[in-house]
């Protein structure tokens, strides 16, 4: 009697599921993987999606559309009307903004629907393209994963060598309405073949004003206190030998864990920041004659003279350019709210004015298996 019982319940629980009524095949989804915005000659913005195509009796296995529109949703109903299946775009990758586009100020406000709409991607990764984003969107490589996958690893595996910034859509919005910080966006080519080649520098309305190669990346995040995993780095001394074509008096040297200490303080009508960064080293690759070992003292102070003459370079750019990527706006509301409060609506200008200095303490800890 009682299985009778659990027989009938379990029917009748059954009859009021919802059951597969409403399911869409694979098939008749269109999965917007990576999403372009740009200008033409004319300023006319144009859109650009690139979807994998599942069907099995399709030829290509990525399908690229293109449409105008003065909006990303009037893009999208654009593209309902150009695409063979129904648009989903929650698993949107990548958001590619063009050059063009980066000239101007305010393109921001083009995102604010993927802020709004609960069913976005907010990990999707924001990336600058140096020159058209139709060159990358149609770019075809016969050798590499579908485009949108690619493009998404590319990003993941030059951030992991510590070579870009990369920002996703989540820390964009930070940066944005964030006033101690200036954002940035890692930047793509296309010449040949796709390659990552830094990170492109905006200032608080989002115009591109400066960008940094994969070497200036590497000491911003330095300067920002996080690297991802062992940092390899390396540095031209003044040792080259004219004798010796293949002796470029270069020294090669990972880090690993550093540490970085940064004070705050005011006065006469100026912020000063003192950054410390205590750098342990291990070498790598020493391209010169000189005994690691023995001359240790004298390599540290070779390596810190350069490092030092390169830190001031960049603090020069971000100044010239009044923009604050490293996020020392965040330490001067932090440790002197007060003066900060003052000119927190105008911290690239204020920042341009600052002192900053930056003293990298090098550390050899491993000169590697050869002595």
């Amino acid at each position: 009697m009682r299985v009778r019982r659990a027989i009938l319940l379990l029917i009748v629980v059954l009859l009021v599921l919802p059951g597969c009524d409403d399911r869409t095949d694979l098939e008749d989804i269109s999965l917007l993987l990576m999403l372009g915005i740009d200008l033409d000659k004319d300023n006319n913005l144009v859109f650009y999606s690139s979807s994998p195509v599942f069907n099995k009796e399709a030829k290509e296995k990525n399908e690229q559309t293109k449409v105008y529109s003065p909006t990303v949703r009037g893009a999208r109903n654009e593209l309902d009307a150009r695409v063979s299946a129904l648009i989903s775009s929650g698993k949107v990758q990548n958001i590619l903004i063009g050059s063009r586009v980066l000239e101007h100020e305010g393109w921001l406000k083009m995102l604010d629907i993927c802020f709004r709409d609960s069913k976005s991607n907010i990990l999707a990764k924001v990336i600058a393209v140096d020159g058209p984003v139709e060159d990358i969107m149609f770019f075809k490589p016969l050798n590499k994963r579908r485009l949108p996958l690619h493009v998404a690893t590319l990003i993941d595996t030059a951030k992991e060598r510590n070579l870009i910034s990369a920002t996703t859509l989540h820390n964009l919005h930070t940066h944005i309405y964030e006033k101690g910080i200036t954002p940035y966006l890692p930047q793509l080519r296309k010449n040949g073949e796709i390659v990552a080649t830094g990170t492109a520098l905006l200032n608080k309305k989002g115009k591109y004003v400066a960008n940094l190669n994969t070497a200036e990346n590497q000491l911003l995040l330095l300067l920002q206190g996080g690297i991802e995993g062992s940092l390899s780095f390396s540095v031209q001394l003044p040792e080259k030998s004219r004798d010796d074509l293949f002796s470029e008096g270069t020294v090669t040297f990972y880090i690993l864990h550093f540490t970085r200490k940064v004070k705050v303080t005011y006065s006469q009508d100026q912020f000063h920041f003192d950054v410390v960064l205590n750098l342990p080293l291990f070498l790598t690759e020493k391209l010169f004659v000189l005994d690691a070992d023995k001359e240790g003292k004298k390599l540290e102070k070779m390596i810190k003279t350069q490092l030092d003459k390169q830190m001031k370079e960049l603090i020069d750019k971000f100044q010239k350019h009044q923009i604050d990527p490293i996020g020392l706006g965040l330490f001067a509301r932090a440790h002197t709210y007060g003066d900060w409060k003052k000119v927190e609506d105008r911290w690239g200008e204020v920042f341009a004015k600052a002192e900053v200095n930056v003293q990298v303490n090098p550390i050899v800890k491993d000169v590697g298996e050869v002595k």
